[in-house]
């Protein structure tokens, strides 16, 4: 029986239990000694959408994770396919947005991904599942890992979206209205849109 992940990674009212700072840094503690594999250094790409509890779930997931060993890449707001798109791309052995998608703004959630940018399996999550309720294998103090935001994360994405439509595809003479919201496309869809209809 799942305690913590539902359908879609884990969710939940921010503030109270599983979406609360002392979860999350499990969360990474958990996920980050799962995906321990191998001699090579060991990466997680962290993005979120623009919740205000977003700030609060993603430095306790950097906790997490560094305390075991992992180095961190931070992306910002970011769309969640973005960030699935830049795990596997950045060779990361795991991803996470931090997002409800259409959840209200109180809510939150932590969604994960392997290291092929999808969704992780069943078997990963129950695995994960018992390493949270387990005491963490922390790091020596040499192996703590490091923690850097990489500031063209939006331009790595914009160009992928670009590229996944023929050179032929143009939108001139359309009239375009892009409503955001307070979505975390908001900073990278106006600029997918105007390259492709600049007038």
């Amino acid at each position: 029986m799942r305690k913590f992940f539902g359908t879609d990674g884990i969710r939940g009212l921010t503030n109270k239990v599983p979406m609360t700072a002392e979860v999350a840094m499990r969360v990474g503690m958990a996920a980050g000694a799962h995906f321990l594999r191998g001699g090579h250094k060991h990466r997680v790409v962290i993005g979120k959408d623009t919740r205000l509890s977003g700030y609060m779930l993603e430095n306790a997931l950097v906790a997490g994770f560094t305390s075991v060993g992992m180095d961190v890449v931070q992306v910002g707001p970011m769309p969640t396919p973005a960030v699935a798109m830049l795990t596997q791309s950045m060779r990361a052995d795991l991803g996470v947005m931090i997002s409800a998608s259409h959840n209200p703004f109180h809510d939150n959630g932590i969604k994960l991904f392997g290291p092929d940018g999808y969704k992780l399996s069943d078997a990963d999550e129950m695995q994960i599942e018992a390493l949270l309720e387990a005491a963490p294998a922390l790091a020596e103090p040499a192996h703590i890992g490091r923690a850097k935001r990489i500031e063209d994360a939006r331009g790595r994405y914009i160009h992928a979206v670009k590229q996944s439509l023929p050179g032929s595809v143009r939108l001139d003479g359309l009239k375009l209205v892009l409503d955001c919201a307070n979505g975390a496309a908001y900073n990278s869809a106006p600029t997918v849109f105007w390259n492709w209809a600049p007038t």
